[in-house]
């Protein structure tokens, strides 16, 4: 027992002096860490607090702060014309805010319909009129505008008044839908016989730097990567011996791709105003250099390829819409040519008038293209022997189709939407689906495959439900415009039919007075007949008096 205490008692004290040698080094380390600034360092938590805080405050989306700041109020002043003095003459000029159009177009259209410009006889250039300018100014959006008189400055500010109105704003939804497909069928074939029954008889490709090409080459010409991706069926067979090789393989390939892209972006623009949507592929092109005294090498070379879509839309008093458009099409082809490089192809469609109800589509189709290329290679009548033809030729086949369809869908704006919706929008997208998955389905679905198809099913519900409130907003729009129409044409009727019964009443009361005024003169003529009558009967009677 004694000796058990007194074992425990010296490893007690080693260790201790053990620990303490060591906490003799840490410790004026640590003091010199302290000292220097990195105290910090052992610290691991703050550093996790502080990336986590990071990441929290960058991925926070939130709605912006006093969305409906007012501008200062000496832009709401009304325009002013100011009376000048100038080198003894009286001058006036203009300081008016453009409220709904830039200063620059304003002051083109002053240029236009003042006389600005003095315009002399024949064979003389027009020059500027010295009593006249007009400048404007783009950080306040303001316009001035010097005249002789105070008059014509009058003229020119109503003139301002007038077209300075709110421009028609058009919300264009587009709709690109190209669609892509191909098919390849592809055949070489290497071939290098040595000593053909048993005589010096060699039949077989061209060797370069040591290494056998195909006899009749396929795809790869116009493809490297086809070098390296293949199925070789056939026979080789090397004895050991120089010069008694015999090597027969077919390269066969087929292959099948289709390409789907649909995009829809939806655009703002003023009326009058050029949009545009663009689409860019950054292509490698293969490109052969040939220079004296050097062996022909290819290179490789980069070109755009854009795909664009310009529309300016026209929005006419009858409330139709009338669209620009500019279609492009840039592709990657192919031509024909042993070699066949690709170059680079553009399609283009112009479409200069046309007139849809807001609300309905324009379909711009049409660029569709299909191409068919087959390539034979091989030896003279050989090649066209049944089955084994294939040893003595290759065949290139490629089959490719591709449309392009542009669905666009102009609507008169109604300015664009609150800030609070869209970050709403945006933070339903962002959001991490909630999944509380049970143990049944933990084991059966331990990916959350599932999860995952309901999560996108459910936003595509919910996306679908989003365009079917919108599409019945749309509608309400056009009923209640409807509805209104309706009773404008109601009143318009009832207003029409009044008119014409007063027409019709005014029309029997001028009967009317005309038969008074009839009757009034019969009697007048009666009245006279007898007084007349009258005047006889009395004369009458004083003649047989007299008698």
């Amino acid at each position: 027992m004694f000796c058990w205490v007194q074992f425990r008692r010296v490893m007690s004290y080693r260790l201790f002096k053990l620990i303490d040698s060591r906490l003799c080094l840490v410790l004026p380390i640590s003091a010199l860490l302290v000292i220097g600034g990195c105290g910090d360092f052992f610290a691991q938590k703050p550093t996790e607090l502080q990336a986590k805080s990071i990441l929290s405050d960058l991925s926070r989306i939130q709605t912006v702060p006093d969305a409906n700041i007012q501008p200062p109020e000496i832009y709401k002043s009304p325009p002013r014309i100011a009376d000048e003095v100038i080198d003894g003459k009286k001058e006036a000029r203009v300081f008016y805010f453009c409220r709904y159009h830039r200063a620059e177009e304003l002051a083109t259209l002053v240029r236009e319909q003042f006389a600005f410009v003095v315009r002399p006889q024949k064979n003389q250039p027009p020059y500027p009129n010295p009593l006249y300018s007009v400048s404007s100014n783009s950080a306040t959006n303001q316009l001035l505008v010097r005249c002789p008189s105070r008059q014509e400055a009058e003229q020119i500010l109503q003139f301002l008044e007038t077209v300075d109105v709110p421009p028609t704003q058009v919300k264009i939804d587009c709709l690109v839908s190209e669609l892509y497909a191909d098919v390849t069928l592809d055949w070489e074939t290497t071939l290098k016989i040595e000593n053909l029954l048993g005589e010096r008889i060699a039949l077989g490709g061209k060797e370069v730097d040591g290494v056998l090409l195909p006899a009749f080459p396929g795809a790869s010409l116009r493809d490297q990567a086809r070098e390296l991706i293949g199925l070789k069926v056939g026979y080789s067979r090397n004895l050991g011996v120089t010069g008694h090789e015999f090597r027969v393989l077919v390269d066969l390939l087929v292959s099948q791709g289709y390409l789907k892209i649909l995009m829809n972006p939806t655009l703002e623009v003023v009326n009058g105003k050029t949009a545009r949507i663009e689409a860019k592929d950054y292509v490698p092109l293969p490109k052969e250099v040939v220079v004296p005294d050097i062996a022909p090498y290819v290179t490789t070379t980069y070109e755009w390829v854009i795909d664009s879509l310009e529309i300016t839309p026209y929005v006419f008093a009858d409330g139709y819409i009338g669209l620009e458009t500019a279609a492009l099409i840039g592709s990657k082809s192919t031509p024909e040519g042993v070699k066949q490089i690709p170059i680079i192809t553009e399609r283009g469609i112009q479409n200069k008038e046309n007139r849809i109800r807001q609300g309905e589509s324009l379909i711009i189709g049409g660029i569709r293209k299909s191409e068919k290329r087959s390539v034979v290679r091989g030896v003279p009548f050989l090649k066209d022997i049944p089955v084994l033809g294939i040893l003595f030729s290759s065949k290139d086949f490629e089959e490719r189709a591709k449309e392009v369809i542009f669905v666009i869908t102009p609507t008169i704006s109604t300015g664009g939407v609150k800030n609070a919706e869209m970050v709403e929008q945006i933070r339903e997208k962002h959001a991490v689906p909630e999944y509380k998955a049970s143990l049944q389905q933990t084991l059966t679905d331990p990916f959350g495959v599932g999860a995952y198809t309901e999560h996108v099913e459910h936003q595509a519900a919910r996306a679908a439900f989003e365009r079917l409130k919108s599409d019945i907003e749309k509608a309400e729009a056009l009923e209640e415009v409807s509805q209104i129409r309706k009773k404008l044409l109601d009143a318009a009727e009832q207003v029409l039919a009044e008119k014409a019964k007063a027409e019709e009443a005014r029309a029997e009361a001028e009967a009317a007075k005309q038969e008074a005024e009839k009757a009034k003169a019969d009697a007048e003529k009666l009245k006279g007949e007898a007084e007349k009558g009258e005047e006889e009967a009395v004369k009458s009677e004083n003649s047989i008096q007299n008698r």
